[in-house]
């Protein structure tokens, strides 16, 4: 930080303090003015009605809804219960103002059966998270809250603010705010309960919760408590036609040889062995494959060898994982592993919260709350892969060869060379991940008025969280094990029954299981401490109304800790692998010594931070020729950190009542994202980022023969940039990559800098004049928001690599080895694939983004106009329009424009238009309604595939049977409608966060409340 911005920051700091001085000075001169004569026009308030007024949602001056300065989305309790779900993320993720990332379907890639919620796409680490206006403890190391933790059962309604907020809340909240706010005032005893499954019969959900809460001692306090308890049952991709046959892999149960640049079987032997359908090698030509040395030899069950390229040969052991991407004679085989994938996630939940308060005078009421969340998930993949740069090497005397085998062998240049193996381990299961997590956080506070000051109150608590998650892994390999096993002469039979038999899909023996199998256990704890110290009220009475103030201090501190699995974090040297005399027989054993789930480095680390913040609100003008009411409304904060030093955020608000009927918002925020403690100190860990199927344009490895980049316009000049990378020229023209993964590393950086962000926000709120019956329950806004963040934190994706170095978008025209993306991967000289694309953090350039969004709400009551008095309608529409979704990912570079376009990665879905409507009816203790979610068309990113607009309808119904007892019932997806299908999909051959992959599905619900 240079001299000069010290000095600015330090008299932002100093003119926090003066502010708050004057406040006081003010307030104080003119507290005898309110005590004696109340300002015109003003009625006499008590002050705990105003401190009861007053919701923090963006703001230390507070607005709601349609009275906000900021673009606002309100939901309820009823809202949820219609989605006939159990976790909140399912509602806030059918809003428009939210692109859906990690919740209940999220598999693989998965985050351990959290739902974490993400605000205009920007990133759920942008996306603040709060409950009852304060902050949640995370259960990330980037920071990311996940909302499972929310009690439901109390979710009074949600608030979202889009639009930066860090004057009002300090780091993270970039994209906005969610705040969740408890009814922490009820009263009385309720009961719920709710019961949900789908029309296949599966993926069944629960939800029982009892709530009570009342006043005491004269109603100078208050109670609540609720504990609540939610299930969900787990569903299968196969249980979903759609989804059965997906996540193609060329790693199979069978294995597979795939041979050194330097030592590979002759071609006139594999002509003579599988045929020639072609004559190799060829130029590059993804219609007219050959089966070339380069590729990969898969073994049947009768020990004869098949070529991956045309499946010659293959055998089929039967069965829709190796039958379902694979005709004899055609294609390229790949492995089915869909159908053993969970589409929907496990969830056993409880959840308990219990809050009180109790005022001791007007000057002091002392409040507490206790959250407590304990829940169970898991996810669960295919049987462990080991292949590519987790593969195995096979010496030439492993008894188990079989004579097929040997064959190929012998027409190498050197026979008794090794081979690298690839391999899927069934005999172990499939590997899951069973989650458990215990959350807590407790608040305890003080809050009044400050007597004898006008209406000025005071807020001062202090608030402690923990989240403690624990994961258990099975299925996991020791590839050290497995490597003993296939050097041993005797093929491993002295160190477990049976020895392991490489070739074809081979139960292994208990204790061969034994031996190679590991389960691991990770333990990550996150904790968070908050202190605040705030007050607020009337500074003065100007001519155009009451000039307010707010200020306040606040520390925060965040300490993470992740210790993972001794066998997770262990790390094998690197060595040539030695033959049966002792010397290198070609490539090398080592490395992570875990195959299955990622391995993983212990990460630990700590931030905290000191920050003032002051708001005032100064009303201009009132009471003239079409401006009813102006105000301007100023923020800021000045925040130090322990990692980045002085931040400063600020915002400027005006609220224009032209009149009545019309009301206009706008403003300015620029808001500041500190890097997480996982961005800046998370160690080395070996990853496998997706890149997509070669089949599609623009994915996948380019150096593929069968890709579009060697297929294309620049053919010859892929080809050279695939050779100066390291392809062999050997295998250059006949190369294939049958993964739709990468090996990798990721990695933090200490030396990060903050992210900044300027948002932009103008609208307006049309609120009916009119007596009308037809028109007097209407009520709309339009909002234009823009978005740029700067100084991003972010890693450059393996398929991103790719597509930049090979010129996908323009970003290498010259097809330079030294380009910036094609120095981000390494590949193995012996294969020529990929195997270390670093995905490591860096401050990379923008993210911008910006659209409208829209709201109508219209209330008609039937009698009052005209049709029979049969109760009321209802109807909700909210509608988003995105202009536009750019990423930069170095200065001065080229922005890649996602605006209406779908990824295979999640997080990355972006509908030019999005919409939820809904339109409810009710009279005398009924209701029905009815709620249409639409998500637009899309292109599938960086190819000509157009994506189809998706409808989903969905029913709900209630019934007051009297005053304690009320009954609801939903139909979800009435029609049955299936997600938009496109490959390379997130997963199941879709985005099952975005689309609806369950079906239709049915729930009950019941309400007793005493």
């Amino acid at each position: 930080m240079t001299r000069t911005q010290f000095r600015n920051r330090l008299l932002g700091s100093t003119m926090i303090g003066g502010l708050t001085v004057v406040a006081a000075s003010l307030a104080m001169t003119s507290a005898a003015q309110a005590q004696s004569t109340p300002p015109q026009g003003e009625p006499t308030q008590d002050p705990a009605t105003q401190v009861d007024d007053i919701v923090v949602t963006g703001s230390r001056i507070a607005r709601q809804d349609y009275v906000s300065t900021s673009p606002i989305v309100t939901v309820g309790q009823e809202d949820f219960q219609d989605t006939g779900s159990v976790t909140i993320d399912t509602l806030i993720n059918d809003l428009p103002q939210f692109v859906p990332s990690i919740n209940s379907t999220s598999n693989n890639p998965s985050n351990g059966g959290q739902a974490n919620i993400n605000l205009r796409g920007l990133g759920t680490q942008r996306t603040l998270v709060l409950m009852n206006g304060r902050r949640v403890v995370p259960s990330n190391s980037d920071g990311t809250v996940d909302v499972n933790i929310i009690p439901t059962p109390l979710i009074q309604n949600v608030e979202v603010i889009s639009g930066g907020a860090s004057a009002a809340y300090g780091s993270d909240a970039l994209a906005g705010v969610a705040n969740f706010i408890l009814n922490e005032r009820f009263e009385g005893v309720q009961f719920d309960a709710q019961y949900g499954v789908t029309d296949r019969d599966d993926g069944a959900t629960e939800a029982y919760s009892i709530t009570l809460g009342g006043n005491l001692a004269d109603d100078r306090g208050n109670m609540v408590l609720s504990v609540g308890r939610s299930t969900r049952g787990l569903i299968y991709n196969r249980d979903r036609e759609f989804s059965s046959i997906s996540g193609a892999s060329a790693a199979s149960p069978l294995g597979n040889a795939v041979f050194d640049a330097g030592n590979q079987p002759s071609q006139a032997f594999l002509n003579t062995t599988f045929g020639t359908p072609t004559v190799c090698p060829i130029p590059s030509n993804a219609n007219a494959p050959c089966v070339a040395p380069g590729g990969s030899f898969g073994f049947n069950q009768d020990g004869s060898v098949f070529s991956y390229t045309l499946n010659r040969n293959f055998k089929s052991p039967g069965g829709i994982e190796y039958d379902g991407f694979n005709v004899a004679g055609q294609g390229s085989f790949a492995y089915n592993t869909g159908p053993l994938n969970y589409m929907q996630l496990p969830l056993d939940r409880w959840n308990a919260y219990a809050g009180a308060s109790y005022r001791l005078s007007d000057a002091a009421e002392v409040y507490g709350n206790l959250l407590f969340t304990q829940y169970e998930s898991a996810n669960e993949l295919a049987a462990t892969p080991a292949s590519a740069a987790t593969g195995f090497r096979v010496p030439s005397t492993n008894p188990f060869i079989t004579a097929g085998l040997r064959s190929l062998l012998n027409a190498r240049p050197n026979p008794a060379g090794s081979f690298r193996l690839d391999k899927r381990f069934t005999s172990l299961g499939g590997r899951r991940a069973t989650e458990n997590y215990t959350v807590y956080q407790g608040t305890v506070g003080v809050r009044g008025d400050l007597v004898g000051l006008r209406d000025w109150t005071y807020d001062i608590y202090a608030q402690q969280g923990r989240m403690e998650r624990v994961t258990v892994q099975t299925g996991n390999v020791s590839r050290s094990a497995v490597q003993q096993l296939l050097d041993a002469p005797d093929g491993g039979r002295t160190l477990c029954a049976g020895g392991f038999d490489f070739e074809g899909d081979n139960a292994l023996s208990a204790a061969c299981v034994a031996f190679i199998g590991r389960t691991s256990q990770n333990v990550t704890t996150y904790e968070q401490s908050v202190v605040e110290a705030s007050l607020q009220g009337g500074l003065l009475t100007l001519p155009a109304g009451e000039m307010r103030f707010a200020a306040g201090i606040q520390y925060r501190q965040d300490d993470y800790d992740f210790r993972p699995d001794a066998s997770l974090a262990r790390v094998n040297p690197t060595t040539p692998h030695l033959g049966a005399n002792g010397l290198p027989d070609g490539g090398n054993v080592g490395g992570s010594e875990i195959a299955g789930f990622n391995p993983s480095q212990p990460l630990s680390g700590v931030t905290n931070s000191v920050e003032y913040f002051v708001e005032t609100l100064v009303p201009l003008i009132s009471d003239v020729p079409f401006i009813q009411q102006l105000d301007l409304t100023l923020g800021y904060r000045i925040s130090d950190y322990n990692t980045v030093g002085f931040l400063d955020a600020y915002r400027a608000d005006l609220e224009w009542q032209v009149f009545d009927m019309l009301r206009i918002r706008g403003g300015i925020q620029h808001s500041v994202r500190a890097p997480s403690i996982g961005e800046l100190y998370a160690p080395l860990n070996t990853s496998f980022p997706a890149i997509g199927a070669v089949t599609t344009a623009n994915a996948g490895d380019p150096c593929d023969t069968r890709s579009s980049y060697r297929n294309g316009a620049n053919a010859a000049a892929v080809r050279a940039l695939c050779l100066a990378q390291g392809v062999p020229a050997s295998v250059i023209d006949t190369y294939t990559y049958g993964n739709n993964q990468v090996g990798g590393v990721t990695g933090g950086n200490p030396n990060l800098e903050e992210e900044t962000s300027d948002s932009f926000t103008v609208g307006a709120v049309i609120t009916s004049p009119w007596s009308n019956p037809w028109l007097s329950g209407m009520s709309a806004s339009v909002d234009y928001y823009d978005i740029t963040i700067d100084n991003v934190i972010a890693a450059i994706g393996a398929a991103t690599q790719l597509q930049g170095c090979f010129n996908a978008q323009g970003q290498n025209p010259t097809y330079d080895p030294n380009n910036g993306y094609c120095q981000l991967f390494t590949r193995d000289p012996l294969s020529g694939n990929v195997f270390e694309a670093r995905e490591l953090n860096a401050n990379l350039a923008q993210l911008k983004t910006s659209g409208i969004d829209a709201q109508l709400d219209w209330r008609l009551v039937m009698g009052d106009i005209g049709l029979p008095d049969w109760g009321q309608l209802d109807i909700n529409v909210v509608v988003g329009w995105l202009e536009n979704r750019e990423r930069q990912d170095v200065p001065n570079g080229l922005y890649t424009d996602r605006t209406g376009t779908i990824d295979s990665v999640f997080g990355n879905t972006f509908p030019e238009w999005k919409a939820l409507t809904s339109i409810g009816w009710s009279n005398d203790g009924f209701g029905f309604g009815v709620r249409w979610r639409r998500i637009g068309e899309m292109t599938q990113f960086s190819t000509t595939n157009e994506i189809p607009s998706k409808d989903y309808f969905d029913l709900n119904a209630s019934w007051a049977i009297n005053d304690t007892v009320s009954l609801r019932a939903t139909v979800n997806n009435l029609t049955d409608e299936e997600p938009a299908i496109y490959a390379p999909g997130v997963q199941a051959n879709t985005d099952p966060s975005t689309y609806d992959t369950l079906g239709r599905r049915y729930s009950v619900g019941l309400t007793a409340r005493f």
